[in-house]
């Protein structure tokens, strides 16, 4: 190897490698690949990792931001340092878009290179210690038990009226009610089983049999209400059955309109804009019903770990940043009755 130098000094034997062959010696052959065309070929495995939702939105991401970024920059493997990532971030920043979608393609593409580390390519993630712009947290807005009963009965006059019980009761999700199946409801059991969802995939709409995370699999029990709701809401589909004969389209989904057809996820988002104007209440997003059941579990004296299974969380950190706040209304009261008074 005419590129190194050796030589003896204070009894020890000296290697001088010129830059070219120390990286030889630290990087795989399989370095030189441009890194786009490495996350190009890692998000086709990716497919068999995560769901087709979240899989369209890696390659959205990938497609309109990352890829013409780093191939103007003619970046490999090899080549890529921590600036690299860090003048991605800065620059998509500068464009205007928000800090939350700019941590979302960092992510990404710290997981590609994490997968480049594992397979010995490259001995370091360069995306490591990128600063990130600061994200604001989202708090959505909810409706008390007032507000949610004057919703419930707004929302028995609509098509989706199905999925509000579902969501405003139980706090599933906008996936879980339009997946929801009546072989996963046990009447005589007093129990359904969340395990099938409804997503929406480039405008296309695919049944499951998964949800988002392994913790959102969960079993659980029909209240007296909803038992008699769901009993009553198979009798009138029964009726719809005979009413429009071979016309009337056959599923096992529970949430369906007047001639079965399955409900679509963003026809219940558009439609549950229309049931609030309708019952002049304030216009939430469809997932802070979720919201609102948690919150009213937190008052009622539930623990944060059963409103976590209850809801399917995977984290319990998830729980608590999303839902461990305090309504003013009980803050006021910790005021009166917690804080000592002072006189002055």
């Amino acid at each position: 190897m005419e590129n190194i130098r050796v030589f003896e000094e204070g009894g020890y034997i000296h290697f001088i490698l010129r830059p070219e062959e120390l990286m030889r010696l630290r990087y795989s052959e399989q370095s030189t690949i441009a890194f786009s065309a490495f996350m190009d070929g890692w998000l086709g495995q990716m497919k068999t990792q995560v769901r087709q939702n979240t899989m369209d939105g890696y390659r959205y991401a990938f497609e309109k931001h990352i890829r013409p970024f780093f191939d103007a920059r003619g970046m490999t493997l090899a080549t890529a340092r921590p600036m690299d990532f860090q003048d991605f971030v800065n620059f998509k920043f500068e464009q205007g878009l928000s800090p939350t979608s700019i941590a979302k393609f960092h992510s990404i593409m710290h997981k590609c290179l994490k997968y480049a580390v594992a397979l010995q390519i490259i001995p370091n993630n360069p995306a490591d210690n990128v600063m990130l712009p600061k994200r604001r947290r989202f708090r959505g807005q909810v409706y008390d038990r007032a507000q949610l009963n004057v919703f419930l009965a707004a929302a028995l006059q609509s098509p989706a009226e199905a999925a509000f019980v579902l969501a405003a009761s139980y706090g599933l999700r906008r996936s879980e009610c339009a997946g929801l199946r009546w072989s996963a409801i046990d009447f005589r059991a007093r129990r359904m089983v969340i395990n099938h969802t409804a997503i929406l995939s480039n405008g296309r709409i695919l049944y499951v049999d998964n949800v988002k995370t392994r913790s959102s699999y969960r079993t659980l029990p029909l209240s007296d209400s909803l038992r008699r709701y769901l009993t009553d809401l198979r009798r009138r589909q029964k009726e719809n059955r005979r009413k429009y004969g071979k016309a009337y389209h056959q599923s096992d989904y529970v949430c369906v309109r007047e001639d079965g057809t399955p409900l679509r996820p963003d026809y219940i988002s558009r439609e549950f804009g229309r049931v609030c104007r309708r019952a002049g209440l304030p216009c939430i997003r469809f997932h802070d019903l979720r919201h609102s059941v948690a919150t009213l579990l937190l008052q009622q004296g539930f623990s944060l770990k059963q409103i976590q299974e209850w809801l399917g969380h995977s984290d319990i950190a998830t729980t608590a940043n999303v839902y461990a706040h305090v309504p003013y209304v009980e803050k006021e009261s910790i005021a009166k009755s917690a804080i000592p008074i002072i006189e002055i």
